[in-house]
């Protein structure tokens, strides 16, 4: 049985083996808010450089999350839990099928004696069905029959041979033991199955878990790259800027106008210029590899990440959300499956505390001879087994705190809610203002070069100030476009959506 991912359209589907499941908001709802844009095609496109023989991988955010899904280990690993999982509900929804078990034998039993063997041989068939009752009830079937030949006697002598007395005997019987006290009802009987059941939406929601935090991670360090990408292309870009101030300098000089000692300040800020972009490049260098890491392909491969184009505010609607949150938070329905189980494990321990008291009935039905019918009751209790009291009280307090871990959750889900969706409106304010920061600074920069060609600049010292101020702004804006776009992330992980807005779906 294997696992495996297919796009359909916009959709990337996880078929996974037997999981069932759709989340509170419907499997086939839409996200009442995308954080993400989705390409309809997702596109990647391999070229080979010729200088670095490595092949040239640019990728799109919705590449990424397919890549995720694809190779990364801790998924790959989710996947493979997800059979074990399955095979532990389908046994313990089994409970009630019957269970049937054939045998069969045969002997042989010779004896020697004066030249002539004699002997018999006895075949022995046999059949037993066992079948659980939802009511408790545990009825059992019993049939044997008992084929023998005897006298089997060959004379040595005069190779003779002869064979009488065959016989056949059967025997068949029913057993019922219905349980009126402990054991006894389908709500007691079907408890097990019941516990498998929740256990398997809590090993849905871990796999979901699993997911939402592996893409997540996956968003962020492509981010990363985007970030080292851009901040690669500021340092070139203020580097030619110092460049090409160094060559109106110099005209400058050359015309008489500006003094020679003047350059040196030039020639520094190129330098310290070249300095940030090899740091620069090395970051890049560095979030690629992490990203190659999370997504599991092949290291030699130089990955480059579209630019981002244009972020618009979202709006947030805390109520909504917060709706969306107790339908889809892993944390907040582990929590809730949690008080489910113990209150189970709860009337389970209760029922142990009860008195054996069985109602018992056999049927015997020697085909030979006579029915042998049997009807009676049993009753038994162990006195003196503090255990069980111990184990009733024991799944009291559990579901006490249970109900306390429930409780403590969706308070501290309203909070932490408030708290990211301040963050993320707080962290677009500051886009803002580091947008027209930047504007700002551009402005300053052109009016500062235009003096100077005419004669009338501040200086050398004043021009590479704005030049380095320019630099600094467009890094401050791109820190909070980032910024603005991680905040969305992690709020769609905190709300359980992030498959949701990736339209990832699990289905049988």
């Amino acid at each position: 049985m294997q696992y495996f991912i297919k796009i359909r359209f916009v959709q990337v589907v996880i078929i996974l083996f037997g999981v069932g499941y759709s989340t509170g908001a419907g499997a086939n709802n839409q996200f009442p808010h995308t954080f993400e844009t989705v390409p309809i095609k997702p596109t990647v496109q391999p070229t080979e450089t010729s200088v670095q023989k490595k092949t040239q991988l640019k990728l799109a955010l919705a590449n990424v999350v397919y890549l995720v899904i694809e190779n990364n280990t801790s998924i790959k690993n989710a996947y493979l839990d997800r059979i074990a999982q399955k095979g532990d509900l389908a046994v313990a929804e089994d409970k009630f099928a019957p269970d049937f078990t054939p045998t069969v034998s045969v002997n042989l039993n010779e004896l020697g004696r004066n030249g002539i063997t004699s002997g018999s041989l006895t075949t022995n068939l046999g059949a037993k069905v066992v079948m659980r009752i939802p009511t408790g009830a545990e009825v059992t079937f019993n049939w044997t029959a008992d084929a023998q030949t005897s006298n089997l006697n060959s004379n040595l002598n005069n190779f003779s041979s002869s064979i009488t007395d065959n016989s056949l005997r059967q025997n068949m019987e029913l057993r019922l033991s219905q349980p009126l006290l402990k054991n006894a009802g389908t709500r007691i009987n079907q408890a097990s199955i019941d516990l498998a059941r929740i256990t398997e939406k809590v090993n849905i929601e871990n796999l979901k878990s699993t997911l939402n935090t592996t893409i997540t991670e996956a968003i962020i360090a492509y981010r990363e790259l985007i970030r080292a990408q851009e901040r690669v292309k500021i340092e070139q870009l203020s580097l030619k800027n110092a460049q090409d101030s160094l060559e109106i300098n110099q005209a400058l000089i050359q015309a008489g106008r500006l003094a020679p000692v003047e350059i040196i300040q030039n020639q520094t800020d190129i330098a310290n210029r070249q300095v940030s972009l090899l740091s620069a490049q090395n970051d890049l260098e560095s979030k690629r590899l992490a990203l190659l890491a999370i997504l599991d392909i092949d290291k030699n491969i130089n990955i480059e990440a579209e630019t981002i184009t244009s972020v618009k505010p979202v709006a947030l609607d805390i109520e909504k959300l917060r709706n969306i949150a107790l339908s889809n938070r892993p944390e907040y329905l582990q929590a809730q499956f949690s008080v489910d189980q113990t209150k189970l494990n709860l009337m389970v321990a209760e029922d142990n505390k009860r008195w054996d008291l069985n109602l018992n009935a056999t049927l015997l039905n020697n085909l030979n001879e006579a029915v042998d019918a049997r009807l009676g009751l049993s009753l038994g209790h162990t006195f003196g087994d503090l255990s069980l009291e111990q184990t009733f009280k024991r799944a009291q307090v559990e579901l006490r705190k249970s109900e306390n871990t429930l409780k403590n959750v969706q308070t501290k889900l309203d909070i932490d809610l408030q708290d990211r969706v301040r963050n993320a409106n707080l962290s677009y304010n500051q886009l803002e203002l580091a947008r027209r920061a930047t504007q700002l600074s551009q402005q300053q920069l052109e009016i500062e070069q235009e003096k100077l060609k005419l004669g009338r600049g501040s200086g050398v010292f004043q021009l590479i100030r704005l030049q380095n101020e320019l630099a600094q702004a467009r890094n401050t804006e791109l820190d909070a476009t980032i910024q603005y776009l991680n905040a969305l992330t992690n709020l769609d992980l905190f709300l359980g959506t992030t498959l949701q807005t990736w339209q990832v779906k699990i289905e049988n």
